[in-house]
Protein backbone atom coordinates (compact mmCIF):
# COMPACT_ATOMS: atom_id res chain seq x y z
CA UNK A 1 0.00 0.00 0.00
CA UNK A 2 1.48 3.37 -0.88
CA UNK A 3 0.07 6.23 1.48
CA UNK A 4 0.83 10.02 1.67
CA UNK A 5 -0.62 11.15 4.63
CA UNK A 6 -0.33 13.93 7.72
CA UNK A 7 0.28 13.87 11.23
CA UNK A 8 -2.74 12.90 14.08
CA UNK A 9 -5.11 15.00 15.59
CA UNK A 10 -8.95 14.52 16.55
CA UNK A 11 -10.87 11.22 16.21
CA UNK A 12 -14.17 12.51 14.85
CA UNK A 13 -15.66 10.90 12.31
CA UNK A 14 -15.78 12.49 8.72
CA UNK A 15 -17.45 11.73 5.36
CA UNK A 16 -14.96 10.86 3.50
CA UNK A 17 -14.43 10.19 -0.30
CA UNK A 18 -13.14 7.50 -2.12
CA UNK A 19 -12.71 6.68 -5.25
CA UNK A 20 -11.21 4.08 -8.21
CA UNK A 21 -8.82 4.23 -11.52
CA UNK A 22 -7.51 1.54 -14.00
CA UNK A 23 -10.68 -1.09 -13.65
CA UNK A 24 -13.00 -2.43 -15.99
CA UNK A 25 -16.26 -1.05 -15.27
CA UNK A 26 -17.88 -4.06 -13.16
CA UNK A 27 -15.56 -3.14 -10.92
CA UNK A 28 -16.33 0.32 -10.26
CA UNK A 29 -19.88 -0.74 -10.00
CA UNK A 30 -18.77 -4.07 -7.78
CA UNK A 31 -16.77 -0.59 -5.57
CA UNK A 32 -20.00 1.41 -5.30
CA UNK A 33 -22.57 -1.32 -4.39
CA UNK A 34 -20.03 -2.74 -1.76
CA UNK A 35 -19.28 0.20 -0.20
CA UNK A 36 -23.40 1.32 -0.24
CA UNK A 37 -23.78 -2.22 2.59
CA UNK A 38 -21.17 -0.72 4.52
CA UNK A 39 -22.85 2.14 6.77
CA UNK A 40 -22.13 2.60 10.00
CA UNK A 41 -19.80 -0.26 10.49
CA UNK A 42 -16.83 1.48 9.63
CA UNK A 43 -15.04 4.42 11.15
CA UNK A 44 -15.74 7.42 9.45
CA UNK A 45 -18.58 7.40 6.87
CA UNK A 46 -17.44 7.02 2.76
CA UNK A 47 -18.71 8.12 -0.25
CA UNK A 48 -18.18 7.11 -3.71
CA UNK A 49 -16.75 9.76 -6.36
CA UNK A 50 -16.20 9.89 -9.61
CA UNK A 51 -13.43 12.16 -9.48
CA UNK A 52 -9.63 11.67 -8.29
CA UNK A 53 -9.60 14.00 -5.56
CA UNK A 54 -10.31 11.65 -2.51
CA UNK A 55 -9.24 10.09 0.57
CA UNK A 56 -8.59 6.55 -0.96
CA UNK A 57 -7.94 5.48 -3.81
CA UNK A 58 -7.99 2.27 -5.38
CA UNK A 59 -6.06 1.05 -7.73
CA UNK A 60 -5.67 -1.66 -10.72
CA UNK A 61 -1.86 -2.59 -10.00
CA UNK A 62 -1.76 -3.90 -13.58
CA UNK A 63 -3.21 -0.57 -15.14
CA UNK A 64 -0.18 1.81 -16.83
CA UNK A 65 -2.00 5.10 -16.53
CA UNK A 66 -3.13 3.60 -12.79
CA UNK A 67 0.11 3.26 -11.90
CA UNK A 68 1.38 6.74 -13.30
CA UNK A 69 -1.29 8.83 -11.37
CA UNK A 70 -0.81 6.74 -7.82
CA UNK A 71 3.14 8.17 -8.93
CA UNK A 72 1.67 11.66 -8.78
CA UNK A 73 -0.42 11.34 -6.10
CA UNK A 74 2.62 10.24 -3.92
CA UNK A 75 5.13 12.59 -5.15
CA UNK A 76 2.48 15.83 -4.47
CA UNK A 77 2.11 14.91 -0.89
CA UNK A 78 -1.83 15.49 -1.06
CA UNK A 79 -3.09 13.35 1.97
CA UNK A 80 -4.35 10.20 0.13
CA UNK A 81 -4.55 6.47 0.70
CA UNK A 82 -3.42 4.22 -2.59
CA UNK A 83 -4.43 0.74 -2.15
CA UNK A 84 -3.57 -1.51 -5.18
CA UNK A 85 -5.97 -4.35 -6.36
CA UNK A 86 -3.10 -6.61 -5.95
CA UNK A 87 -0.68 -7.43 -3.17
CA UNK A 88 1.67 -10.10 -1.29
CA UNK A 89 -0.49 -13.13 -0.50
CA UNK A 90 0.05 -11.73 3.40
CA UNK A 91 -1.13 -8.12 2.34
CA UNK A 92 -3.85 -7.49 4.50
CA UNK A 93 -4.00 -4.32 2.56
CA UNK A 94 -5.03 -5.00 -1.04
CA UNK A 95 -8.62 -4.56 -2.36
CA UNK A 96 -9.03 -7.55 -5.18
CA UNK A 97 -11.69 -7.55 -7.35
CA UNK A 98 -14.93 -8.53 -6.75
CA UNK A 99 -14.60 -6.35 -3.66
CA UNK A 100 -15.31 -8.33 -0.23
CA UNK A 101 -17.32 -6.38 2.65
CA UNK A 102 -14.63 -7.13 5.23
CA UNK A 103 -11.17 -6.76 3.54
CA UNK A 104 -13.00 -3.21 2.13
CA UNK A 105 -13.94 -2.46 6.04
CA UNK A 106 -10.57 -2.63 6.87
CA UNK A 107 -8.93 -1.08 4.61
CA UNK A 108 -11.39 1.85 4.64
CA UNK A 109 -10.54 1.67 8.66
CA UNK A 110 -6.55 1.66 8.23
CA UNK A 111 -7.53 4.84 5.87
CA UNK A 112 -8.96 6.37 8.59
CA UNK A 113 -6.71 5.72 11.16
CA UNK A 114 -3.61 7.37 8.79
CA UNK A 115 -5.27 9.94 7.77
CA UNK A 116 -6.35 11.19 11.55
CA UNK A 117 -6.09 15.00 11.49
CA UNK A 118 -6.55 15.67 8.22
CA UNK A 119 -9.61 17.38 6.61
CA UNK A 120 -11.69 14.95 3.94
CA UNK A 121 -11.00 15.39 0.71
CA UNK A 122 -14.08 17.31 -0.65
CA UNK A 123 -15.10 19.19 -3.56
CA UNK A 124 -15.54 22.56 -3.46
CA UNK A 125 -18.62 23.34 -5.07
CA UNK A 126 -17.05 24.35 -8.29
CA UNK A 127 -17.28 22.67 -12.00
CA UNK A 128 -15.56 20.03 -12.70
CA UNK A 129 -12.71 20.31 -14.76
CA UNK A 130 -14.24 18.98 -17.78
CA UNK A 131 -17.01 21.10 -17.26
CA UNK A 132 -14.95 24.14 -17.02
CA UNK A 133 -12.49 23.16 -20.20
CA UNK A 134 -15.81 22.48 -22.39
CA UNK A 135 -17.44 26.26 -21.18
CA UNK A 136 -13.71 28.10 -21.82
CA UNK A 137 -13.32 26.54 -25.22
CA UNK A 138 -17.06 27.23 -26.34
CA UNK A 139 -16.36 30.99 -25.07
CA UNK A 140 -17.50 33.13 -28.36
CA UNK A 141 -14.86 34.89 -29.79
CA UNK A 142 -12.29 32.57 -28.05
CA UNK A 143 -9.25 31.96 -29.94
CA UNK A 144 -6.93 29.59 -27.27
CA UNK A 145 -6.72 28.99 -23.90
CA UNK A 146 -3.92 28.67 -21.23
CA UNK A 147 -4.08 25.76 -19.63
CA UNK A 148 -1.81 25.93 -16.34
CA UNK A 149 -1.13 22.80 -14.55
CA UNK A 150 1.73 22.54 -11.48
CA UNK A 151 4.94 24.46 -12.91
CA UNK A 152 3.74 23.49 -16.27
CA UNK A 153 1.55 26.28 -18.33
CA UNK A 154 0.55 25.67 -21.93
CA UNK A 155 -1.35 26.79 -24.84
CA UNK A 156 -4.67 25.11 -26.37
CA UNK A 157 -5.76 26.48 -29.58
CA UNK A 158 -9.73 26.04 -30.06
CA UNK A 159 -10.27 25.79 -33.91
CA UNK A 160 -7.55 22.92 -34.49
CA UNK A 161 -7.20 21.42 -30.71
CA UNK A 162 -3.97 21.49 -31.20
CA UNK A 163 -1.61 22.35 -27.35
CA UNK A 164 1.86 24.03 -27.24
CA UNK A 165 3.17 22.66 -24.46
CA UNK A 166 6.42 22.41 -22.43
CA UNK A 167 6.87 18.82 -22.80
CA UNK A 168 5.53 15.82 -24.19
CA UNK A 169 2.04 14.56 -23.24
CA UNK A 170 3.08 11.75 -22.58
CA UNK A 171 1.92 8.64 -19.95
CA UNK A 172 2.98 10.59 -16.98
CA UNK A 173 2.55 13.91 -17.64
CA UNK A 174 -0.93 13.35 -18.50
CA UNK A 175 -1.41 11.33 -15.19
CA UNK A 176 0.19 14.51 -13.45
CA UNK A 177 -2.36 16.87 -15.10
CA UNK A 178 -5.31 14.63 -14.26
CA UNK A 179 -4.23 14.45 -10.48
CA UNK A 180 -3.69 17.87 -9.75
CA UNK A 181 -6.01 20.52 -10.43
CA UNK A 182 -5.95 22.54 -13.72
CA UNK A 183 -6.24 26.44 -14.07
CA UNK A 184 -7.77 27.79 -17.22
CA UNK A 185 -7.71 31.38 -18.85
CA UNK A 186 -9.07 32.44 -22.35
CA UNK A 187 -7.07 34.28 -24.94
CA UNK A 188 -8.95 35.93 -27.40
CA UNK A 189 -7.59 37.25 -30.81
CA UNK A 190 -4.91 39.87 -30.38
CA UNK A 191 -3.99 39.03 -26.83
CA UNK A 192 -0.25 39.32 -26.22
CA UNK A 193 -0.24 36.08 -24.19
CA UNK A 194 -0.81 34.43 -27.67
CA UNK A 195 2.72 34.94 -28.59
CA UNK A 196 4.38 34.70 -24.89
CA UNK A 197 2.66 31.46 -23.63
CA UNK A 198 4.49 28.34 -24.30
CA UNK A 199 6.74 30.31 -27.09
CA UNK A 200 9.06 27.63 -28.55
CA UNK A 201 7.34 24.42 -27.63
CA UNK A 202 6.38 21.80 -30.02
CA UNK A 203 2.59 21.94 -30.95
CA UNK A 204 1.17 18.27 -30.40
CA UNK A 205 -2.54 16.96 -30.76
CA UNK A 206 -4.28 18.11 -27.85
CA UNK A 207 -7.25 15.34 -27.88
CA UNK A 208 -5.85 12.52 -25.92
CA UNK A 209 -5.86 14.80 -23.20
CA UNK A 210 -9.04 16.19 -24.03
CA UNK A 211 -10.43 12.53 -23.97
CA UNK A 212 -8.35 11.65 -20.83
CA UNK A 213 -10.04 14.52 -18.57
CA UNK A 214 -13.41 13.90 -20.00
CA UNK A 215 -13.43 10.40 -18.53
CA UNK A 216 -11.76 10.94 -15.60
CA UNK A 217 -12.38 14.64 -14.39
CA UNK A 218 -15.91 14.89 -15.06
CA UNK A 219 -16.72 14.92 -11.57
CA UNK A 220 -19.71 12.67 -11.79
CA UNK A 221 -22.06 14.73 -13.86
CA UNK A 222 -22.69 15.04 -17.90
CA UNK A 223 -21.68 18.33 -19.58
CA UNK A 224 -24.54 20.90 -19.05
CA UNK A 225 -24.68 21.25 -22.55
CA UNK A 226 -25.72 17.68 -23.20
CA UNK A 227 -29.24 17.31 -22.84
CA UNK A 228 -30.57 13.93 -20.88
CA UNK A 229 -32.80 13.15 -24.20
CA UNK A 230 -31.20 14.49 -27.22
CA UNK A 231 -29.39 11.54 -29.43
CA UNK A 232 -26.21 11.79 -30.72
CA UNK A 233 -23.68 10.22 -32.92
CA UNK A 234 -20.07 10.52 -33.70
CA UNK A 235 -18.48 12.09 -36.65
CA UNK A 236 -15.54 9.81 -36.55
CA UNK A 237 -13.55 7.41 -33.92
CA UNK A 238 -11.97 9.06 -31.25
CA UNK A 239 -8.16 9.32 -30.04
CA UNK A 240 -8.36 7.23 -26.37
CA UNK A 241 -4.66 8.13 -26.03
CA UNK A 242 -3.36 7.42 -22.62
CA UNK A 243 -6.49 6.06 -21.33
CA UNK A 244 -6.46 3.19 -23.62
CA UNK A 245 -9.02 1.31 -25.76
CA UNK A 246 -11.24 0.09 -22.79
CA UNK A 247 -14.17 -2.16 -23.37
CA UNK A 248 -16.66 0.49 -22.58
CA UNK A 249 -15.24 3.35 -24.95
CA UNK A 250 -15.18 1.01 -27.63
CA UNK A 251 -18.46 -0.38 -27.25
CA UNK A 252 -20.13 3.09 -27.05
CA UNK A 253 -18.23 4.11 -30.30
CA UNK A 254 -18.78 1.49 -32.52
CA UNK A 255 -22.69 1.88 -31.47
CA UNK A 256 -22.78 5.70 -31.66
CA UNK A 257 -20.57 5.59 -35.38
CA UNK A 258 -23.76 3.25 -36.56
CA UNK A 259 -26.43 5.42 -35.22
CA UNK A 260 -27.69 8.11 -33.35
CA UNK A 261 -28.87 7.58 -29.82
CA UNK A 262 -29.60 9.19 -26.98
CA UNK A 263 -27.39 8.59 -23.63
CA UNK A 264 -30.27 6.71 -22.03
CA UNK A 265 -30.61 4.50 -25.37
CA UNK A 266 -26.88 3.91 -25.23
CA UNK A 267 -26.52 2.59 -21.96
CA UNK A 268 -29.76 0.43 -22.46
CA UNK A 269 -28.43 -0.75 -26.02
CA UNK A 270 -24.74 -1.53 -24.84
CA UNK A 271 -25.70 -3.06 -21.22
CA UNK A 272 -23.10 -0.22 -19.63
CA UNK A 273 -24.71 1.53 -16.63
CA UNK A 274 -25.47 5.50 -17.54
CA UNK A 275 -22.42 6.75 -15.84
CA UNK A 276 -20.17 5.39 -18.02
CA UNK A 277 -22.05 6.32 -21.18
CA UNK A 278 -22.16 9.63 -19.67
CA UNK A 279 -18.61 10.43 -19.22
CA UNK A 280 -18.01 8.55 -22.68
CA UNK A 281 -20.45 11.39 -24.35
CA UNK A 282 -18.47 14.26 -22.22
CA UNK A 283 -14.84 13.14 -23.57
CA UNK A 284 -16.81 12.76 -26.93
CA UNK A 285 -17.96 16.50 -26.66
CA UNK A 286 -14.69 17.93 -25.37
CA UNK A 287 -12.97 16.62 -28.03
CA UNK A 288 -15.27 17.59 -30.73
CA UNK A 289 -15.93 14.20 -32.21
CA UNK A 290 -20.03 14.11 -30.46
CA UNK A 291 -22.54 15.42 -33.09
CA UNK A 292 -26.20 16.27 -32.03
CA UNK A 293 -29.06 14.71 -34.44
CA UNK A 294 -31.18 17.90 -34.16
CA UNK A 295 -33.91 16.22 -35.69
CA UNK A 296 -34.69 13.60 -33.29
CA UNK A 297 -35.36 14.55 -29.69
CA UNK A 298 -36.27 11.77 -27.36
CA UNK A 299 -39.05 12.10 -24.66
CA UNK A 300 -39.14 10.46 -21.60
CA UNK A 301 -41.96 7.87 -21.93
CA UNK A 302 -44.45 8.12 -19.29
CA UNK A 303 -44.19 4.87 -17.85
CA UNK A 304 -40.47 6.31 -16.84
CA UNK A 305 -41.01 8.50 -14.11
CA UNK A 306 -43.18 5.77 -12.13
CA UNK A 307 -40.37 3.14 -12.95
CA UNK A 308 -42.62 0.91 -15.05
CA UNK A 309 -41.19 -0.31 -18.53
CA UNK A 310 -43.08 0.38 -21.91
CA UNK A 311 -43.55 -3.23 -21.97
CA UNK A 312 -44.87 -3.07 -18.27
CA UNK A 313 -47.94 -0.33 -19.14
CA UNK A 314 -49.15 -2.08 -22.17
CA UNK A 315 -49.56 -5.28 -19.89
CA UNK A 316 -51.42 -3.19 -17.35
CA UNK A 317 -53.99 -2.24 -19.84
CA UNK A 318 -54.53 -5.30 -21.00
CA UNK A 319 -55.20 -6.56 -18.20
CA UNK A 320 -57.56 -3.57 -17.06
CA UNK A 321 -59.35 -4.09 -20.10
CA UNK A 322 -59.94 -7.59 -19.32
CA UNK A 323 -60.82 -6.88 -15.67
CA UNK A 324 -63.54 -4.21 -17.37
CA UNK A 325 -64.34 -6.88 -19.57
CA UNK A 326 -65.18 -9.16 -16.90
CA UNK A 327 -67.31 -6.58 -14.78
CA UNK A 328 -69.36 -6.48 -17.76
Amino acid sequence: MNVTAGPSASLRPQLRRISAIGFDWRAEVSLKETLALLGGKTTDRWQYTEDLVADVLVYDAGNALAQAVVRRQIASGHPCICIPSTGDAGDELVLRYPFGATRLIRCLDYASTRLTGQSAATGDGSDSVCQRLDVAMRTPGAEALVLRSGNHEGLLWVASQRIAWPVSLDLDECARILAGDVEIEVLHRGDAKLKSTAAGAALQSAEPLLWAIGIARSGGHPLRRLPAGQRYRLRRWPDFGVIGRRSADLRCAALLMQRALSGTELASFSGLPIGVVQVFLNAAALCGVLVADAERVVMPARGAASGRSPFGSVLHRIRSAFAMTSAA
